[in-house]
């Protein structure tokens, strides 16, 4: 009998200890691969969650400047770094809180630095509001580009911003004048 058992032993499916042990191992590689993955998208969500905020910020002040072109009256100035345009703005005054109608009033977008700001005011310029900002995190101030240069006909925009190691992101729209004609005549 002692044979007999022997023998059916050997035959038994199982594992030996050298088998346990590299699967072990292979396993073991395979989860701490995982882990390291998964603390490292941790670690790099708020830089993401900020890059995605800036992107947000600069595609909504890109939306605005180009509605407030469109509807705009006239553009007494245009520079690379500065946009006035006498448009229509929801307000009960230029220069004053939110109101329920549109009025026409100079609207001024500066971008020095890394910074774009937005001033609303009379439509003669007088009686500046509150400067915000509206975008940071420019790569470059050159932001307008107006074609022709005198009397343009068509603004373009863009926003080049930093994004952290990756190559900076650029955001662009442009507004071909053509109500602009129709006010002034």
């Amino acid at each position: 009998m002692g044979r007999a058992a022997a023998a059916l032993r050997r035959e038994e499916p199982g594992f030996t200890l050298v088998e346990l042990l590299i699967a072990t191992s292979i396993g073991l590689v395979v989860v701490g691969a995982a882990l390291a993955m998964f603390i490292g998208g941790v670690r790099s969500e708020p830089k993401t969650a900020a890059k995605i905020a800036a992107i947000q910020d600069a595609r909504v002040t890109l939306d605005r400047i180009t509605r407030e072109l469109r509807q705009g009256l006239s553009i007494p100035s245009v520079s690379a770094t500065q946009l006035e345009v006498v448009t229509y703005v929801k307000a009960a005054s230029c220069n004053g809180g939110p109101g329920s109608t549109s009025i026409p009033c100079m609207v001024t977008y500066d971008c020095e630095d890394d910074v774009c700001t937005r001033t609303v005011a009379e439509p003669d310029g007088s009686a500046p509001g509150p400067t915000t900002q509206v975008v940071d995190g420019l790569v470059s101030p050159n932001v307008f580009d107006a074609e022709p240069d005198l009397a343009p006909t068509y603004i373009g925009v863009d926003f080049v911003l930093v994004s952290g190691d990756d190559d900076p992101v650029t955001l662009g729209d442009g507004v071909a004048l053509r109500n602009l004609e129709e006010a002034e005549a």
